[in-house]
């Protein structure tokens, strides 16, 4: 037997070809770059610098004065007066439109003199606490809130207005916010003009941020809100390397906001980031109080950096200073990486030649590698994987679109075909061929009920688009748990386990299928009747027993399906549901081969038009884990199935009934509480002994 072949991956070989040529090019093209940095590197900081303190002050400034502008110009509509007649929703209106002008806004609002306030918020802003207090949704939306006017405990109304424009409903409930001691309404009252407050907690989202409050002629305040959570991300923008460090302070020198430290793993994130921040921190004060603008290079945990801080022009009588600490070797690495490519230019045509190596071996490798991957997944029965593999070379993308083609055609066959029967004739060709073994099988067949005159009533497209629907429910179920299903005939399935793959648990697995379709299909019906659609009813039979089962048919098309009585016999107990009106029917073998995993009830012993012998059937009520649920009704009704047999039908009436009180909607104590009455009023058969006879299918 010869072993295993060793062979060496395609990329590899050209790689190493390739390194062998482009080491000493590079080296000699790396000297002559970094002989040019040091020129480069005072003129790139300058640049970098004036970028950074240009985009923060453009920030701290034009971008608070347009919104302060915006609440300024709200303040002088005539909408927003204290007594205006223009209803508290146009004003919500109004607000939500300015937000979704101006995003940076996390909430605009307004306050008046009574106590009144009005508020729109981003949800966004809120904490995962207050998402659940107010029941917020979890798509994008403002949250409007209104206070009615009073001190102390006063109603609050609230709703979230969604993307599309629609609300949810109002809620109310009893709070004693009071806008009238809130700092952007009392400093922009002793002001009398546009102020800005000191960082603090909104007091409506718990989040810390800065406001700005423009009083109203006649009473009252117009506030938005800034928060830091957004003035963060807008500053993580401005930084350009890893690990430099941007922070914002007020005019006293507390910082309120800093970018966060590198999180990249590995060797691009510097250490005594500590430090750094420390030393920033006492640079900031002495800048505050001094008034003294530094920009200079400092040594800070071991290496070197720029380190600026300045005062931002005032804002609303206000200014901010913002600080920036840069490690000056990655100020470097961009004038470097440019002076590198320049000296990769000098040798042109080597690089070229270079790069055609490096291109062909990652299209040829990856390419070939993808196509290796997904014809396994292909031959695993796999058709998950719908990229297509693209490719330049000719030869490659033709290989991808046959076997693209080729699983498309698989992937519909598939739904044609069980996956396990395929698999087993992978794995055995010679099974493909006519023919079947005897092996115990458990079949189950299902009906809507009244399906006929559903069909009637509704469009032939609406019909096929909601039966897939519920085949696409019930299926899941059987395919869950380890069954084939062998066809569709109308509305109905027939589905069997133990085949193609033997299934030492069949019997149960079908019984827990059954149990779990009928849920799903209970769960759609009610989701089609809640939107005014008639909803379907799915009626069980259940049966095991022996049978052939294989491949059936001519040597040029062939079904793989079963043979016997078994399946009959399922037919025949999905359609006895309709006599006894319940939902699930298992013969006595299944019964009796399952009475340990699952809860039973007898419901009848029956001898079935043009037979003789006689069935016992039984309908499941759960698993054994739930028979604490069913044992009050269970042993009532063993009373009266047991009065009902030995021919004590006034007994038996008695019990029959007093289970329909503990479920008024069983279809079998119906049934049988109008026989003990007949056979009360007309005497039972002869020779009874408690089966029934069924005269007609």
């Amino acid at each position: 037997m010869n072993g295993p072949r060793r062979s060496i991956p395609f990329h590899i070989t050209l790689l190493t070809l390739m390194v062998s040529i482009v080491l000493p090019l590079a080296t000699a093209l790396l000297w002559l770059g970094w002989r040019a940095v040091d020129q480069l590197e005072d003129r790139s900081i300058r640049h970098r610098m004036a970028a950074l303190d240009g985009a923060v002050e453009a920030f701290l400034t034009s971008g608070l004065r347009v919104v302060v502008a915006v609440g300024s110009t709200l303040a002088e509509t005539e909408a927003f007066k204290p007594g205006s007649a223009v209803p508290d929703s146009e004003r919500l209106r109004q607000f939500a439109v300015a937000i979704g002008r101006y995003p940076a806004m996390a909430a605009i609002y307004v306050g008046y003199d009574d106590g009144r306030f009005l508020y729109v918020g981003q949800t966004d802003t809120l904490s995962i606490s207050q998402r659940l207090e107010f029941d917020a949704p979890d798509a994008p939306s403002l949250l409007m809130r209104s206070f009615v006017a009073g001190t102390g405990m006063r109603q609050e109304s609230w709703w979230f207005q969604l993307a599309d424009g629609s609300r949810t409903p109002v809620e109310t409930r009893q709070s004693d916010y009071d806008p009238r001691t809130r700092p952007w309404f009392v400093d922009a009252m002793r002001a009398k003009g546009a102020v800005l407050t000191e960082t603090y907690s909104f007091a409506l989202t718990n989040v810390v941020g800065v406001s700005a409050g423009m009083p109203l002629r006649e009473g009252g305040v117009i506030g938005f809100d800034f928060t830091l959570t957004t003035l963060s991300r807008l500053i993580g923008d401005y930084r350009f390397t890893d690990n430099s460090i941007i922070m914002v302070a007020s005019d006293t020198g507390a910082v309120f906001m800093e970018s966060e430290a590198c999180r990249n793993e590995g060797r691009t994130c510097l250490s005594g980031d500590d430090q750094v921040r420390a030393a920033m921190r006492e640079a900031i004060t002495r800048a505050a109080f001094d008034g003294e603008r530094i920009e200079r290079n400092v040594t800070l945990a071991g290496r070197g950096y720029r380190l600026l801080v300045h005062q931002m022009p005032p804002v609303l009588g206000r200014r901010y200073l913002v600080a920036a600490a840069v490690p000056i070797a990655e100020l470097s690495v961009d004038s470097r990486t440019l002076l590198e490519r320049a000296g990769l230019a000098a040798a042109i045509a080597v690089a070229l030649a270079i790069a055609g190596v490096l291109v062909v071996s990652f299209m040829l490798s990856r390419s070939i590698s993808r196509i290796a991957a997904k014809t396994e997944r292909i031959r695993n029965l796999d058709f998950s994987d719908r990229t297509r593999i693209e490719s330049r070379i000719t030869e490659i993308v033709r290989l991808s679109d046959a076997i693209e083609r080729m699983r498309e055609g698989l992937e519909v066959f598939g739904r044609y075909v069980s996956k396990h029967l395929v698999h087993q004739i992978m794995r055995s060709p010679e099974t493909a061929g006519v023919g079947g073994v005897r092996r115990e099988i458990t079949v189950m067949f299902t009906d809507i009920e009244g399906f006929s005159r559903i069909a009637e009533t509704m469009e032939p497209e609406l019909l096929t688009s909601r039966l897939s629907r519920y085949f696409d429910a019930l299926g899941a179920a059987i395919l869950t748990n380890r069954g084939t299903i062998d066809k569709y005939i109308g509305d109905s399935i027939m589905a069997f386990w133990n085949a193609p793959e033997p299934d030492p648990d069949h019997v149960a697995n079908a019984c827990r299928s059954a149990l779990q379709a009928a849920s799903a299909g209970r769960e759609l019906s009610e989701k089609w009747r809640q939107l005014g659609r008639a909803g379907f009813r799915t009626r069980f039979g259940l049966h095991t027993g022996p049978a052939v089962v294989g491949n059936v048919g001519a040597r040029e098309h062939i079904n793989y399906t079963l043979v016997g009585a078994v399946a009959n016999q399922a037919s025949r107990l999905e359609g006895l549901n309709k006599m006894y009106h319940t939902e699930i029917l298992a013969s006595g073998e299944v019964a009796a081969a399952t009475a340990d995993r699952f809860v039973w009830r007898q419901i009848d012993r029956i001898v079935a038009a043009g037979t003789t012998e006689e069935h016992d059937i039984h309908e499941p009520m759960g698993e054994v884990d739930s028979a604490s649920q069913h044992a009050e009704f269970l042993a009532v009704w063993r009373a009266g199935r047991e009065a009902y047999g030995a021919g004590r039908f006034d007994a038996a009436l008695a019990a029959f009934r007093a289970a329909a009180v503990l479920r008024p909607d069983d279809g079998p104590c119906s049934v049988f509480i109008h026989r003990c009455m007949a056979f009360l009023r007309s005497g039972p058969p002869k020779e009874w002994n408690g089966t029934w006879h069924f005269d007609s299918k």
